[in-house]
């Protein structure tokens, strides 16, 4: 068997194949002796049908299974020798017509799994967060929580950033009203929700009973297929405005608290500040691992994981029914792909090159975190262990700890230190994937 091998532009694979004229004439030859055997045509006996008349009446078929059986099998022949792992469906192609006593020429297009070698870790450097919380601070906090009691007041003047809004709206497509979309008394706090940053800029600096008018253009993945890829109007009425108001309770002096309750609530967020702190590094260490380390995606493997993605938003989002206004449907998925096949790619790679292995004592504990959440523990150790699909997936998770762990022992952390106000008011979403 004779191959070329060459690469295409969107980082798939061609190669052409030869099949020597001879193997293909026995193959048919075969196909053509087994049919004879089992067919019956008047004016011969069973098995002593001319193949002449075989060809005529079975030709096209047959030629189709022979071909497609033969290709098959070449190519399969060729990934092994060659020691390739494809992603998905080869695609077939006949480059040239058959003629006489020449080779049956084809090629196929495939996708491998993108070739990786991670650069050097210890280059990168990250901001790990610490943040000193003391007594003092949890005391103060609560004290002005319970002080404090929020009013909100109707108010007659243009709106402003932390308002209160209620709205109605109606949506229109080629000013055709969509009806199932009415939407009443829907209330939310001027850019402090998540919707569409759209619908926050065009509110602000109006007044109640003001009637606007907010085109969007919906993606093609939106939950709503109705709505996939048009440019829809949302007609808003203002309904009410309103303006907060922090009412300080002066009778409440000091509140006494019992030093167990105080370590209890201290312990509780002190809990919560380090998985968003640790979640923060993570972010910054796949963040500048996917930017060290570039990687071309095959695009079958991109479209799956946009599919996936997909699914996923969908089922939420019945599950939910959520806004079609909430910002989370509106996202760029192949953006978010990109980001989630990059981070699977270079973290397996990193995992395989330094033969990381999950902890199962950690996958136990973990399981076993999960099921005190339920009435019954024990029957949900017992799904876990024997599902598994659910196992892996905490499998997954415990492993997914150990290379970042791995990664933190091999990078440059820096140290930032925080009061507990400083990190109240940090925005530790401020650190993006991009591409």
């Amino acid at each position: 068997m004779k191959f070329l091998l060459e690469k295409t532009k969107d980082a798939g694979h061609r190669v052409t194949i030869n099949i020597p004229k001879k193997i293909i004439d026995t193959a048919l030859f075969k196909e053509f002796s087994k049919i004879n055997k089992n067919t019956n045509i008047n004016g011969f006996r069973k098995g002593k049908v001319p193949i002449k008349i075989i060809q005529k009446k079975y030709g096209n078929n047959i030629y189709y299974d022979v071909f497609n059986k033969l290709m098959q099998k070449f190519f399969f022949e060729f990934l092994n020798k060659e020691k390739i792992n494809i992603i998905g469906d080869p695609k077939y192609y006949i480059d040239e017509k058959e003629e006489k006593n020449e080779n049956f020429k084809y090629s196929v297009i495939y996708e491998v799994y993108p070739d990786i070698k991670i650069k050097e870790v210890s280059s990168i450097k990250a901001e790990k967060i610490i943040v000193n919380i003391t007594n003092e601070d949890i005391k103060k906090n609560i004290v002005e929580n319970q002080k404090k009691t929020i009013v909100w007041h109707p108010v007659n003047r243009a709106i402003k950033i932390n308002d209160k809004v209620t709205i109605n709206y109606s949506i229109y497509e080629n000013n055709k009203k969509i009806n199932k979309f009415d939407t009443e008394n829907f209330q939310f706090i001027i850019f402090k929700n998540h919707f569409l940053d759209e619908l926050n800029n065009k509110i602000i600096n109006h007044y109640t009973n003001d009637i606007i008018f907010l085109k969007i253009l919906f993606s093609s993945f939106h939950p709503e297929k109705e709505l996939n890829n048009k440019d829809i109007t949302f007609k808003i009425k203002i309904i009410k405005v309103e303006e907060k108001e922090e009412k300080i309770d002066k009778k409440i002096k000091n509140i006494q608290l019992i030093e167990s309750n105080l370590q209890s609530i201290k312990d509780k967020i002190i809990q919560d500040i380090n998985k968003l702190t640790e979640s923060h590094l993570k972010n910054q260490i796949i963040h500048k691992l996917i930017k060290a380390n570039p990687i071309k995606l095959p695009p079958i493997l991109l479209q799956q994981e946009i599919i996936n993605l997909n699914k996923r938003l969908i089922e939420e989002y019945k599950g939910n029914r959520k806004n079609i206004l909430d910002k989370k449907y509106h996202v760029d998925l192949e953006l978010q792909a990109k980001k989630r096949l990059c981070t699977k790619l270079i973290l397996e790679e990193i995992i395989n090159n330094n033969k990381i292995l999950v902890d199962t004592e950690k996958v136990k504990s973990t399981i076993k975190e999960i099921s005190l959440k339920y009435k019954k523990p024990l029957e949900i150790i017992n799904i876990y262990n024997k599902n598994k699909i659910l196992r892996k997936t905490i499998e997954n998770l415990e492993l997914e700890k150990e290379v970042i762990k791995f990664l933190k022992n091999k990078i440059k952390i820096i140290k930032k230190y925080y009061t507990f106000n400083e990190f109240i008011n940090y925005n530790l979403n401020s650190e993006e994937l991009y591409f």
